[in-house]
C-alpha cells in the first residue's frame, strides 16, 4: 500500500477514534474562542451564513431547515452548509475570448467532537467543492489567457472538478487562547487575513486579498500541514503555519507522500494588534513573513506583506495593504492596495480598490510594465440566502496583452446556500 493512502487509513482512523471516546458528549457550545481565521475558512463562512439578513423575504422553508440544522448541531456537535456560486467576466480588450463564466458547488461543515463547549473543543473540519467552468476558459485562467492580465482576477474559479480543500482536525487550548489546526488545509484560512480578502463574497481580484498576490508557493490548498494562533495578550496574536508547498487539493492524499519524503514548505508567520478581540478582522494591524522552498514548479522565496485595516463607526472601512517578494513563484515582487468597504445597509456592502503591482519577470518574463487596477464591487444579500455582486475591474498596462493598454471587466456574481 503507498504511503499516502497509509497516512490517509491513519487520519480517518484517528477521527474514528476521537468519536468513539467523545461523540457523546453533548454540551452546548458556550466557551468565547477569538477566532483568527479569515473570512474564507469554513467558520468565518459558517457564521456569516447564520446571521445575515436578506432585502427580501423568500419563505419559511429554508428557515425552518435553519433551526432545525441548530438544534441537530446543539445536539451532536455536526452541523453541514452548502452553496452554488457562479461568476461571469465580460471585457472590453482581450488577447483571447472577451467573455469567461465558471461556477463552485461546495459542501463544507464542522463536527465538534471533543470537549464541546469547553476551552479544550475539538474536532473535524470539511470543505469538499466541485469546480467547472461555463466557457472554453475558467475565469482563474481566463485573467492570464483571454485579457493578457499578469495575476488573477479570480482566484477560485478554475476547472479543477471535485477537490478537498479541507479535511483536518481543530483544536483549542489554554482556555481557547491556542488554536491549533492539523490535517488537510488551505493557506488563505489564516494568512495576512482581511475582512474583505473573500473571492466569494467581497473582492475579486488577488491584489485585494492574501498577500496583495506577493506570497509565494501558489497558496497551496488541501495540502498537508499545521497551525497554530495564540493571543500573547488580550490586543496581540501571533499565528504561524507550515505546509506542504507541492500539495493539490484535488489529489489532496498525495501530500501525505509528498510532505514527507520532500518536505518542500511554505512557511507563514504573523504577529498582529487589534483592539477588538471578538471580531479582530474588523480593526487589525499586522505584517505576515513567508519563506517557500524550491519545488519542481518554481524557485524558493520570500517575502513579507503588511495590512491595516480599520472600521469606523460600524459602517466605514478604509484599508491599506501591500507586499514584496523575492521570487518564490509569486505573481508579483511588488504590490501596494487601498481602499474602503461600506456597509450600505445590513449586509449590503459596498468595496472600492486602487492597486499598483510589479509583475513577478522570474514568473511572467522580462520587460513587462507595471500595472495598475481598479475594482468596484456591491454585494447585495437579496435574501437570508441569496446574494448578488456586480462588479466592474478597470486594468491599466495589462502586462501580458501587447495590444491594449486599458481594459475594463464588467464582472456578475451569484451566490446561493443552504
Amino acid at each position: 500500500m503507498k504511503s499516502e493512502k497509509k497516512g490517509l487509513l491513519v487520519f480517518l482512523f484517528t477521527v474514528a477514534l476521537s468519536y468513539s471516546v467523545y461523540g457523546q458528549d453533548i454540551k452546548k457550545d458556550t466557551i468565547l474562542v477569538r477566532d483568527l481565521s479569515g473570512p474564507n475558512s469554513v467558520s468565518q463562512q459558517m457564521n456569516k451564513d447564520n446571521t445575515t439578513k436578506g432585502l427580501f423575504y423568500i419563505g419559511s422553508g429554508l428557515d425552518s431547515l435553519d433551526q432545525l440544522k441548530k438544534r441537530f448541531y446543539k445536539k451532536t456537535g455536526f452541523i453541514i452548509n452548502a452553496d452554488y456560486n457562479s461568476q461571469l467576466m465580460a471585457a472590453t480588450e482581450a488577447i483571447g475570448d472577451n467573455v469567461g463564466a465558471s461556477g463552485v458547488f461546495r459542501i463544507y461543515g464542522k463536527y465538534n467532537l471533543v470537549g464541546r463547549g469547553t476551552s479544550h473543543e475539538g474536532g473535524l473540519v470539511f470543505k469538499v467543492e466541485n469546480r467547472h467552468k461555463y466557457t472554453d476558459l475558467p475565469i482563474r485562467e481566463w485573467g492570464l489567457e483571454g485579457v493578457g492580465y499578469a495575476g488573477l482576477m479570480q482566484s477560485v474559479y478554475n476547472n479543477d472538478r471535485w477537490r478537498v480543500g479541507n479535511l483536518y482536525w481543530r483544536q483549542t487550548f489554554a482556555k481557547a487562547n491556542i488554536v491549533a489546526y492539523a490535517g488537510f488545509l488551505d493557506v488563505t484560512d489564516w494568512t495576512d487575513i482581511f475582512v474583505l480578502a473573500s473571492p466569494w463574497s467581497s473582492f475579486n481580484n488577488l491584489s485585494f486579498a492574501t498577500g496583495s498576490s506577493t506570497t509565494g508557493g501558489s497558496y497551496p490548498d488541501g495540502a498537508l500541514g499545521l497551525m497554530v494562533s495564540a493571543w500573547l495578550t488580550d490586543n496581540i496574536y501571533v499565528i504561524g503555519g507550515l505546509i506542504d508547498a507541492n500539495g493539490s487539493a484535488k489529489e489532496f492524499y498525495k501530500s501525505f507522500d509528498t510532505f514527507f519524503t520532500k518536505f518542500e514548505t511554505l512557511k507563514t508567520f504573523e504577529v498582529g494588534f487589534t483592539p477588538n478581540s471578538e471580531m479582530p478582522i474588523l480593526q487589525n494591524v499586522h505584517i505576515t513573513l513567508w519563506q517557500v522552498d524550491e519545488t519542481a514548479s518554481a524557485p524558493s522565496g520570500w517575502g513579507l506583506s503588511g495590512s491595516i485595516s480599520w472600521e469606523l463607526g460600524n459602517k466605514l472601512f478604509p484599508f491599506l495593504r501591500g507586499g514584496w517578494a523575492n521570487d518564490g513563484g509569486s505573481f508579483f515582487t511588488a504590490s501596494v492596495s487601498t481602499g474602503i468597504g461600506y456597509n450600505v445597509i445590513g449586509s449590503n456592502v459596498f468595496g472600492l480598490g486602487l492597486n499598483w503591482n510589479r509583475p513577478n519577470e522570474g514568473l511572467f518574463g522580462p520587460g513587462l510594465k507595471d500595472q495598475y487596477l481598479s475594482e468596484i464591487f456591491y454585494k447585495i444579500q437579496v435574501a437570508h440566502h441569496v446574494e448578488f455582486s456586480p462588479n466592474l475591474q478597470f486594468m491599466l498596462n495589462p502586462a501580458l496583452n501587447p495590444n491594449a493598454n486599458f481594459t475594463t471587466i464588467f464582472g456578475a456574481r451569484a451566490r446561493i446556500n443552504i
